[in-house]
């Protein structure tokens, strides 16, 4: 059947329209992809017992349980956090991702102090010196974060390992500064590299790489600021690199100790080491005390993320977060997600 010229022409300018429109699509899409953002997530907030197989158990060891969360979303942004902080009021916390991203959240505590809830989340795209996105994966891998002062967040990354400094008003936002870290890259290198990033209080920070580069028993670690760093050995453990514990996180205590995060898989499990004020300022290798452990029937995951804080009565507040290695590090690639992204709240006594 032939069509009147009328409406060829009408069908014409239809698909030249569609096309101007898809391209255009294309063009916003790419931008959202290379272009730092910050906008808001959907998330899923689900509770979750300390123990499945027993939800009355509160106790760990010397950590009462106070409440935990399971974060999910469908968007492949999300996931892979690796360290956070929490704002001393407990009111907010912020977190780094494997994928070159800040995550942001309000918290929600009840009127006993447990975690019910997470609002308010979003995502900010970290930008590099020149306010740019990062490109390379190997750019992006942030690993640590601490505060700097009222004003200064600082991120680790290794793979490239590095520290840049960020505003804290509002979290994350560039461009970024470098800042002057020892010599990370030249002690670990990859993926197992810079990964513990924690303020001491007094100007100094303590820093500590995930493995060795070679086969041994401890990992170089830091303690220092600026150009001055005195460089320590960190022990990791009985079982060595072959399934034994390495440091992932760590956090200050009130009264000047460190609280060092340690993971190990297989088997998976964690535990908690002590860092005395005077190893701190000690010189020679470290020598940290065990206080707990957490492992399956209880909820464990790959934990990556220790903050410590006070409350209002003094009880000392511990927050433990996951990386479930789930966020989508190479653009239209969702990895799938066999791990889960954890929020737990522990007080610790004794």
């Amino acid at each position: 059947m032939n069509l009147p010229a009328s409406h060829v022409s009408a069908r014409a300018r239809w698909r030249r329209g569609l096309l101007v429109l898809g391209a255009v699509a294309l063009l916003v899409l790419g931008s959202f992809w290379t272009r730092p953002r910050a906008d808001g997530l959907a998330l899923d907030v689900q509770p979750v017992p300390l123990n499945p197989s027993n939800p009355g158990q509160t106790e760990a060891g010397p950590l009462r349980f106070r409440g935990g969360l399971w974060l999910r979303s469908a968007d492949p942004r999300f996931g892979g956090l690796s360290d956070l902080r929490v704002t001393p009021d407990g009111s907010q916390m912020l977190a780094v991702s494997d994928c070159g991203r800040g995550f942001v959240a309000t918290l929600v505590h009840d009127s006993s102090g447990r975690l019910t809830d997470l609002r308010s989340p979003r995502l900010v795209d970290l930008v590099g010196s020149d306010g740019g996105a990062l490109l390379s994966r190997s750019e992006r891998d942030a690993e640590g974060l601490a505060f700097d002062g009222d004003d200064g967040l600082l991120v680790g990354f290794e793979v490239r390992p590095r520290v840049w400094r960020y505003a804290r008003s509002p979290p994350f936002a560039g461009p970024a500064k470098p800042w002057p870290a020892p010599p990370v890259d030249e002690a670990c290198r990859g993926n197992r590299s810079l990964e513990t990033l924690v303020d001491l209080g007094g100007g100094r920070f303590f820093m500590a790489c995930e493995a060795a580069s070679a086969r041994q028993n401890s990992v170089v670690a830091w303690v220092g600021v600026g150009e001055t760093w005195a460089t320590r050995s960190y022990p990791l453990g009985e079982d060595g690199l072959g399934g034994g514990f390495t440091p992932t996180a760590a956090a200050r205590l009130p009264g000047g100790d460190v609280l060092v995060l340690e993971r190990r898989f297989p088997p998976l499990e964690v535990r908690l080491m002590r860092l005395s004020k005077a190893d701190l300022e000690d010189t020679g290798p470290f020598e940290p005390r065990e206080i707990a452990r957490l492992a399956p029937p209880e909820s464990v995951d790959n934990f990556e993320g220790l903050d410590v804080r006070q409350d209002s009565s003094g009880a000392t507040l511990l927050y433990l977060l996951s990386d479930d290695n789930g966020c989508s590090k190479q653009a239209g690639v969702v990895p799938p997600r066999l791990q889960r992204t954890l929020l737990l709240l522990f007080e610790l006594t004794g």
